[in-house]
């Protein structure tokens, strides 16, 4: 039976709240990914970020992205399950 850790990246690229918006999509690229998950001072998931999050939150809405972190326009309602889930 498969597991989610047969899934999942092992060594995700992560962020944390304050990171700078241009450092997440430049994470994104250098990953060829579209989310990052964005890690508290503990190493604890209190979010995500991902490219659809940049174009519906930021750009759609005339945003300058230069100005914002990943906190402003991350998804902080997340769901989480252990590996061997």
């Amino acid at each position: 039976m498969s597991t989610v850790k047969d899934y999942m990246t092992t060594e995700p690229a992560c962020c944390s709240p304050d990171t700078e918006l241009r450092e997440v999509a430049q994470m994104m690229v250098d990953c060829d990914c579209g989310e990052i998950p964005v890690l508290d001072s503990g190493r604890k998931v209190v979010g995500v970020i991902t490219d659809r999050d940049i174009a519906c939150r930021v750009v759609a809405r005339g945003r300058n992205p230069s100005k914002l972190t990943a906190r402003e326009c991350m998804s902080d309602h997340i769901v989480t399950v252990k590996e061997d889930a």
